[in-house]
């Protein structure tokens, strides 16, 4: 099958891709710039995986429109909804400046779904697609000072879940994924704290944080030709919202 995976530079999604190429489908990855999506490239290329790349990006996304119009007229069947702009500054969500707020939504909630209008169209006609997206456990527990990151991403998973009501008759099927807290390059600033991790392994009732190696195989199911998953959410995050109360009391 022919997947378009967004935000194919972080951890995340190289991870998902890389389990993509593995299993032979066509991978097509997306950077917000031609500089960035050449580095993405070339870091795959340095591992032996043969992604291609589209720019798109998603604050300003009519500029990927044509190139994203000729991946869509050799067909896609798969679509990955994981790029996500650098948060704003940490804020409660009355003290978030406006227009950070704003570019936020734009971005991470507007070009997604300016992405997704364009792309449903196609997989209805060809009566076959499979969306997933990328969310986070910060929608069921909250986050503290993440309101616009949990506003936008809670938004877009009840917008799968009416996608899977609306489409499924065309065998297009939506579906959310639901991430913990994950070892990746952007999150470096807290794991790479050995009293955080610490506190984080403790609570998580796995006992440990993910890495973005857990993420690849998950998508297996969701995006294959035979099943019968529609409008799911599956939380891959060691057990959290759980959590292990001997981790709380720990001194």
């Amino acid at each position: 099958m022919r997947v378009l995976i967004t935000g194919g530079s972080s951890d995340i999604g190289r991870s998902i891709a890389r389990r993509r190429l593995a299993l032979e489908d066509e991978v097509i990855v997306t950077a917000s710039s031609a500089e960035s999506l050449e580095e993405t490239l070339a870091r795959y290329r340095a591992e032996g995986l043969a992604a291609r790349g589209l720019v798109l990006d998603l604050s300003a996304p009519a500029g990927g429109e044509a190139a994203l119009a000729e991946v869509l007229a050799q067909g896609l069947q798969g679509l990955v909804l994981n790029a996500w702009t650098r948060r704003p500054p940490l804020h409660r969500f009355h003290e978030l400046p406006q227009d950070a707020l704003e570019a936020d939504v734009t971005a991470n909630l507007m070009g997604n779904l300016w992405l997704l209008r364009r792309v449903l169209p196609s997989m209805v006609e060809a009566r076959w697609g499979r969306i997933v997206f990328i969310s986070s456990v910060s929608t069921v527990n909250g986050t503290g000072r993440y309101g616009a990151y949990v506003l936008c991403k809670s938004a877009l998973e009840g917008l799968m879940r009416n996608l899977a009501v609306d489409y499924g008759e065309f065998n297009v099927l939506a579906n959310t994924v639901r991430l913990g807290i994950f070892k990746t390059e952007r999150t470096k600033k807290y794991w790479s704290k050995p009293r955080y991790v610490e506190r984080m392994s403790g609570v998580i009732p796995q006992g440990q944080l993910g890495a973005p190696e857990h993420v690849g195989e998950v998508l297996d199911p969701l995006l294959s030709a035979h099943q019968y998953i529609n409008g799911a959410v599956l939380d891959v995050t060691g057990g959290l919202p759980m959590f292990r109360l001997e981790g709380v009391l720990r001194t």
